[in-house]
């Protein structure tokens, strides 16, 4: 026998088992929870049409402790097509019955034959198109892969062990008016400071920028797919572009990290080739490091000062690195009410992107843009409504093309029977999905070249006539967004540092770093980590604290005037790393006695300078006199310095008293001493 027919022979084996009913494997017997991973690669035709041979390849990855054997892939689709999202979405919601039927044709199934663990091999499933069985009308079809095998035991199911799904779509006709369709490409940052100001995760964010790695993948996909035309948008996080740029520069980073030159340039050419992309075309703004804006709506007393931090963090990245964009605020799921849209408002311009499974009564007829009436105005939401969130398998380029082209076609289905519809397709990707390097074979610009579908970017979407929306929004988990706590954490960052920045003489670059700490200190990626968000940010508020009590003021325990008026010295100290500007602010116990404040002066870093104060205490005698320093501006801060302060000089009243008294003494001795001398008897 040959090797390809020994090769062959157990797979057929398998295969008769499991037409005849697995009698003697029934799935009950299985003992191993399968964990394998399915990634669909490449599949032909991305339009489906009458006598297309149905070619699909891709991975499978098994992430068991033990190996499989005997694996067979088969191509699985159903005999009729979806022709709405709603009927899709049912299907999906219900069962996984809807992906369709296997092609048991042999030479239509692949024999991949072993598995170890931690293993990966490609699968390749051809079946040309009279082997398929569909009925060729026109709609969207499910279409994927299933992986059977033998567990280590033995044991074999007629269940597939892994399997994933995508569509496609078919339409006998080209349409009179194309589809909009657009991807938004959103690149977030993945480090952050920690409580020491450093950097917690360099290694990861140096490897997602690399080449190969989760950022750098994504990047070199968005950047082929714009440089076709107006598509997509990219959507920039401002503290990725700071993080990366601190990497290249070898920033913030903790002792034990060693970045070399090359490593430096990787960063370096990521970020250049990222500006470029954003610069080249739509570009959205998110808040610096992506705020719960949930919490601060819920904190509006505290809000002001934290959306300005976050704002002036985002325009100062803009300005550094010179992209300019439409601002948008992303809040994370669940989060959505009313009273946030409306502290988002803005000048109403600035989109919202929320996720469909937040709003309620908003359909897809509706268009992925539309416009919410909040108490400040109108705003426009952004709806991401991805069509196969719920389907088996893992995301890859070509999944996404299919959705994006299936989106489209039911779109122009619904046009059909709802003339007045705005059904576009819209996907707005994982922040965290990884395209992988093979994202060429994914042929993604295809979507785009579908007679049905106009690509464009989301802000060309956004300037057309956008449809009301006027549902609901779920009500939020409770505890879901960022808590009081953490909110009064990061408000006592800015506190803190705008009076810091205020004080230092050129305090551009500290006040900005705070404004940085304080946006970061309600980033939605606390949500997950409440404990080292509030940690971080109560650290943060503390460094400045810190700094501020490096500046200090003494003057003398007591001050003796020689009369009512005079002069004392003050010291202050600036143990900062950073030249200062403070005024002095002295207050009397006595509110009779007033002593005007000491002019804001300018003090070198790690000098002592000391001010002279007059005062005049008139006809008080003595006082207790505090010195506070203040800021330029005449907020007070640090320990004040109190001493008490007295006249030595004795007052004119006094002297006036005194002279009276020697007089009269005097006056009362002549007159004394006159009457002795007339009472005495001549000799």
């Amino acid at each position: 026998m040959s090797t390809h027919g020994r090769r062959l022979l157990p797979a057929l084996l398998a295969m008769v088992l499991t037409l005849a009913g697995l009698a003697w494997f029934p799935a009950a017997a299985a003992t191993i929870k399968p964990q394998l991973s399915v990634r669909i690669d490449a599949l032909s035709p991305s339009e489906f049409k009458p006598g297309s041979t149905v070619t699909m390849s891709g991975t499978v990855t098994n992430n068991n402790k033990v190996g499989w054997t005997n694996l067979q892939a088969y191509l699985v689709i159903a005999r009729s097509p979806f022709t709405s999202r709603s009927q899709l979405d049912d299907a999906i919601s219900s069962s996984t019955a809807y992906t369709g039927e296997r092609v048991f044709d042999l030479k239509s199934i692949d024999i991949m034959g072993d598995l170890a663990p931690g293993q990966s091999r490609k699968f390749r499933v051809k079946v040309p198109y009279k082997l398929l069985g569909v009925s060729g009308a026109d709609g969207v079809y499910p279409v994927g892969v299933q992986i059977l095998g033998t567990d280590a035991d033995g044991n074999r199911s007629s269940d597939a062990i892994t399997r994933a799904t995508t569509f496609l779509p078919m339409l006998s006709a080209k349409p009179d008016k194309k589809v909009p369709a657009s991807i938004g490409w959103p690149f977030l940052t993945t480090d952050y400071r920690g409580k020491d100001g450093k950097y917690v995760n360099t290694p990861k964010l140096l490897a997602t920028v690399s080449p190969g790695g989760q950022l750098r993948n994504l990047l070199d996909l968005a950047t082929s797919t714009s440089a076709s035309g107006d598509r997509s948008t990219v959507i920039i996080d401002p503290a990725l572009l700071v993080a990366v740029d601190d990497l290249a520069h070898r920033r913030n980073l903790r002792k034990s990290v060693q970045i070399t030159g090359e490593q430096a340039d990787i960063a370096a050419e990521f970020l250049d080739a990222l500006l470029k992309l954003a610069r080249s075309g739509s570009c959205w703004i998110v808040g610096y490091d992506r705020p719960d804006v949930l919490a601060l709506a819920q904190n509006k007393d505290l809000s002001g000062p934290l959306m300005d931090a976050v704002g002036a963090s985002t325009s100062a990245a803009l300005d550094t690195y010179g992209i300019t964009g439409r601002r948008a605020a992303w809040p994370a799921t669940p989060g959505v009410t009313p009273a946030m849209l409306s502290l988002l408002r803005g000048p109403g311009d600035q989109p919202v992107i929320v996720s469909a499974k937040d709003t309620s009564g908003w359909s897809r007829r509706d268009g992925s843009l539309v416009q919410y009436q909040t108490e400040e105005g109108p705003v426009p939401l952004l709806v991401d409504d991805v069509i196969d969130e719920k389907v088996p398998g893992e995301a890859s380029v070509v999944t996404l093309r299919q959705r994006i082209m299936s989106e489209s076609a039911l779109a122009v289905m619904l046009r059909a029977i709802d003339p007045n519809t705005k059904a576009d397709a819209v996907d707005v990707v994982d922040p965290t999905w990884d395209p992988g390097t093979d994202w060429p074979a994914g042929k993604l610009p295809e979507a785009f070249e579908s007679p049905w579908i106009a690509g464009a970017s989301l802000d060309t979407m956004l300037t057309r006539p956008l449809g009301a929306f006027d549902g609901k929004f779920h009500t939020p988990a409770r505890g879901a967004p960022l808590t009081r706590v953490q909110v009064s954490a990061a408000a006592r960052i800015s506190t803190e540092a705008e009076l810091l920045g205020s004080i230092l003489a050129d305090g551009t670059g500290t006040q900005l770093r705070f404004d940085q700490d304080t946006a970061s200190a309600v980033s939605v990626r606390w949500r997950q980590d409440r404990g080292i968000g509030l940690s971080i940010a109560r650290s943060t508020a503390s460094r400045a604290e810190k700094e501020l009590a490096r500046i200090t003021i003494e003057g003398p325990q007591t001050v003796t005037l020689s009369s009512s008026s005079g002069k004392f010295p003050l010291t202050v100290s600036n143990n900062t790393g950073d030249p200062v500007r403070v005024g002095v602010r002295l207050k009397s116990s006595n509110p009779a006695l007033t002593i005007p404040d000491v002019k804001p002066t300018t003090i070198d870093a790690g000098e002592h300078h000391t001010l002279t104060v007059m005062v005049d205490v008139g006809e008080q005698g003595s006082a207790s006199v505090a010195a506070q320093l203040i800021s330029p501006d005449g907020k007070p801060f640090g320990s004040p310095a109190v001493f008490n302060v007295r006249s030595s000089a004795v007052g004119a009243v006094l002297w006036v008293a005194i002279g009276l008294a020697a007089a009269l003494v005097v006056v009362a001795l002549v007159r004394r001493f006159a009457q002795r001398r007339g009472g005495s008897d001549p000799v």
